[in-house]
């Protein structure tokens, strides 16, 4: 937790004092009310279907500090009234990354920032003092949360930024305005809600234009959107990451049993590196969180040692084992791209038996869902044994993969079918890959499944 008084917060904010002893200093901040402790500040936001407003008084009851609009009212215990709560966090969190000259990495993209997140994480903090985006807080919410919770020695903070809209990434480089800013890929994630692949180059594009003066960009070469920002960025030093004609070249990717081998090439040097985790998309988080490193100043040996000891439990992809099962859990979100690079890691898998797809709905893809579930299928087709698709967008996989290869897919409509087919149809030392999009639940299908203990 950074070491903030809570008069701290008031000379930042220019808040109106209710009640709160100011030389205090704060143990922690908040948005939920139920984790409230003596010394809390908590942070009275909006919400889909209430306001943080209506749960201050659990707050005082608690021994909290609450951080509200002005307008709230009536005001019975210590409170710090402002005009907007959300933009005091961001106050905050600034204002402390200037005054203490913290170093940020500021990482977006449509496939892979949590990733390239952790990967860059491990290499910084492996000889500085570091702090990250904590889970999926890449918010104007998360990232001032996670950073103000971070340890108050900070020297660099790894800043993963997410976006839904136009103008989201802006708003978060001014919150933690990038030193280093990293562009993994640009896909249609989001299409739905931004209408057109220009406007996802202009909403991800945007982590360039909140750069620090002399800050550096590292960017995806083989993305051809990318790459057009980058050929448009005057002012600043950019690095290239990719298979070809890029500083940092990714001449091999490996995918073993217990993670996966990057080989690269930077400056007519070769380095081999493993991460224990599972896919071919990480040789370009690889090739990124080598490049970050090199420009912060670390030695490759280094950068190779901090991706070994990264947690394997914190890749995306996840292996597990329900009795004789092997099952391969990616379900935090889906594209055309991370649905590909999943069934490769299936594809990979050492079995004297099958390996089984089971693919749900991708969503907010707009007018390209159609097209992206049928290359899904007929990708699925050649990687996979057996298909299962769950939804009814993913019908289209089934369809797909059928045309690829008569037969070999099956579809159902929800996750209770899917439970049954599963239980029906796999049997011991099987593969099982589930992939889908986050809002699908499949984690709700692997822990029933993990219930039934898997065939006997």
């Amino acid at each position: 937790m950074m070491d903030l008084t809570f008069k701290d917060v008031v000379e930042i904010s220019r808040a109106e004092v209710r009640g709160v002893r100011l030389a205090e200093k704060i143990q922690d901040i908040t948005i939920d009310s139920r984790d409230v402790r003596e010394g809390s500040l908590f942070v009275a936001l909006p919400g889909m279907r209430t306001h943080g407003h209506h749960f201050i008084p659990q707050v005082w009851s608690r021994g909290g500090v609450a951080l509200a609009e002005a307008s709230f009212g009536p005001v019975l215990g210590p409170t710090l009234l402002v005009k907007s709560p959300l933009e005091t966090l961001g106050q905050l969190t600034r204002t402390l990354i200037d005054s203490k000259h913290i170093t940020v990495v500021g990482i977006t993209g449509s496939v892979g920032k949590t990733s390239l997140k952790e990967l860059t994480w491990a290499v910084l903090a492996s000889r500085y003092k570091v702090g990250k985006s904590q889970g999926n807080y890449n918010t104007a919410i998360g990232v001032p949360l996670s950073f103000l919770r971070s340890r108050d020695n900070m020297t660099h903070f790894v800043s993963e930024m997410g976006m839904r809209a136009l103008g989201e990434i802006r708003s978060l480089t001014k919150i933690t305005p990038p030193d280093v800013a990293v562009i993994t890929n640009i896909g249609p994630n989001h299409l739905e809600s931004l209408g057109s692949m220009e406007n996802i180059q202009r909403a991800k594009g945007e982590i360039l234009e909140g750069l620090k003066v002399g800050g550096r960009a590292v960017l995806n070469g083989d993305d051809p959107l990318v790459r057009q920002l980058g050929q448009h960025l005057d002012g600043h030093q950019v690095l290239w990451f990719g298979y070809e004609s890029a500083d940092v070249v990714i001449e091999n990717v490996r995918v073993k049993e217990t993670g996966t081998e990057v080989t690269l090439r930077f400056r007519d040097q070769i380095s081999i590196l493993w991460v224990p985790w599972f896919g071919r998309q990480h040789g370009y988080t690889v090739a990124a969180a080598f490049l970050v490193g090199h420009l912060l100043g670390l030695h490759r040996d280094e950068i190779a040692g901090a991706l070994e000891t990264v947690d394997p439990d914190n890749g995306r992809l996840q292996r597990r084992r329900i009795g004789a099962l092997n099952v391969l859990c990616d379900y935090y979100n889906a594209g055309p791209a991370s649905m590909k690079m999943s069934l490769e890691v299936l594809k990979a898998q050492e079995t004297p038996t099958r390996r089984i797809a089971v693919l749900g709905d991708m969503m907010e893809l707009g007018n390209q869902e159609h097209w992206a579930h049928q290359e899904v299928g007929h990708f699925a087709a050649q990687m996979a044994d057996v298909i299962l698709a769950v939804g009814p967008r993913a019908k289209e996989i089934a369809q797909a993969a059928n045309t690829e290869r008569k037969g070999c897919a099956a579809w159902v409509q929800d996750l209770d079918q899917a439970k049954e087919w599963i239980k029906d149809n796999v049997q011991s030392d099987d593969v099982l890959l589930l992939k889908a999009s986050h809002s699908m639940n499949f984690d709700d299908l692997y822990q029933e499944l993990a219930r039934w203990g898997g065939p006997q």
